[in-house]
């Protein structure tokens, strides 16, 4: 089903819930996908778990994963967001102010996402593509639909943005992605460094709470690897279910591992009423988490349990505190409350793509120039030969209800 048109004066965004008819191929089970079409319209292909690639292949051979955009006076890019991602309000609402302040003109965003058996995602990715004709991609958080997004792109040449930290993301070979976030890895090794200097001067045991499933394997490489490095003792990984709503029993797994120290790598809504849990029930060690609990939600899920809370933070320069002052007044402005920090980088996501789809560079290789750097909202915007983002972290700590910075970082 369209969505509403959402937008301010000579920009637009089209949002789509549910699933489209492509022009050329659909990934639609339902025999009645085609009903009305005529052959040249649909070539129907169904799909079982395992067969998505080869859908995706199939339409390669057909061509239409290089058919050109249809010429448009917009630069449209497509924005990857499923129903089921936690952070999905402060995306949407970033892109969109960013398409709103473009200083380039006519921006249009595209969001898509549906439910649906795995690889809709890429189904969804495709489709922004191939009918919608858009010049680049912002990928979610979700690893597993960052991946989707990146072999989409890896058929099509169009260039991603992307919001997830796990370190596959960049290992996946497609040249023409950067990664806005900060990697797990990075904001892990931040925090096993820092916090037994905070703490009391010796190393913590810590457990680490995340999610299930893939997402949850992924972080935990990610978290393991950076205790490795900083020689630190994770004693333990526990998994969140995803239809967990009893803190209290997920609490009483966390601390049956004995830690002094407790990484919460969760939504933001999800990690605030663990640690709540955890203080509630008499946990006094640290916590921590990525920065992305940098948000209202988590400040309000928290509640007590935020003071003393420690996130790390991308730093940013004089220039970037400027843009970041602008942008917070602008958006408390659009709508109606404080950015958190998947906001943010979702703002920027939008300006490095604008910025590069439109340079002669990057038009003619389908590659991010290596010496690209501007000031974004969350520090500057630039990258190494893999697409990971160079940035500083410092570390926030929770005072007061909100996220200050720790001195001697």
């Amino acid at each position: 089903m369209r969505g509403d048109l959402v937008g301010r004066g000579s920009c637009r965004a089209q949002i789509f819930s549910g699933p489209q008819i492509p022009l050329v191929a659909s990934f639609c089970r339902n025999d009645q996908v085609s009903a009305g079409a005529s052959p040249h319209q649909v070539a129907k292909i169904r799909t079982r778990p395992g067969y998505l690639l080869l859908s995706i292949l199939i339409g390669i051979n057909l061509g239409w994963c290089y058919a050109q955009p249809v010429a448009s006076s917009s630069l449209k890019i497509g924005v990857l967001l499923p129903p089921e991602e936690a952070q999905s309000a402060s995306i949407r609402e970033g892109v969109l102010l960013a398409q709103e302040q473009a200083r380039t003109g006519n921006i249009e965003i595209i969001i898509r996402g549906r439910v649906g058996q795995w690889g809709a995602d890429a189904d969804e990715a495709a489709r922004m593509v191939t009918d919608d004709g858009v010049a680049g991609l912002i990928a979610p958080p979700d690893g597993a639909a960052s991946h989707l997004v990146l072999q989409v792109s890896g058929r099509t040449a169009v260039p991603v943005a992307s919001l997830c930290g796990d370190s596959l993301v960049t290992l996946t070979g497609v040249p023409w992605m950067l990664r806005v976030a900060p990697r797990t890895l990075e904001e892990a090794q931040a925090l096993f460094q820092a916090i037994p200097g905070l703490a009391a001067h010796k190393p913590l045991r810590w457990a680490a709470v995340v999610p299930e499933g893939r997402a949850g394997r992924e972080l935990s490489h990610d978290l393991k690897q950076a205790a490795s490095d900083c020689h630190a003792e994770l004693v333990g990984v526990v998994e969140a279910g995803n239809s967990c709503t009893n803190f209290d029993i997920l609490k009483a797994k966390v601390l049956e591992c004995r830690p002094e120290g407790i990484l919460v790598w969760l939504a933001p809504i999800r990690a605030g009423k663990l640690a709540s849990s955890l203080r509630r029930g008499g946990f006094i060690g640290a916590m921590a988490g990525p920065g992305s609990l940098e948000s209202v939600s988590f400040v309000f899920a928290a509640k007590d349990a935020c003071e003393g809370f420690v996130i790390p933070s991308i730093s940013r320069n004089e220039t970037s505190t400027k843009l970041f002052s602008s942008f917070q007044t602008a958006y408390r402005n659009r709508w109606s409350h404080d950015p958190d920090a998947i906001a943010s980088m979702s703002y920027d996501a939008v300006v490095v793509l604008t910025h590069l789809i439109q340079s002669t560079s990057q038009a003619a290789t389908h590659r991010f120039p290596s010496d690209f750097s501007e000031a974004g909202v969350t520090g500057q915007l630039s990258f190494d030969d893999q697409g990971n983002r160079k940035l500083t972290l410092e570390l926030l700590r929770g005072y007061d209800g909100k996220f200050v910075r720790i001195d001697g970082n």
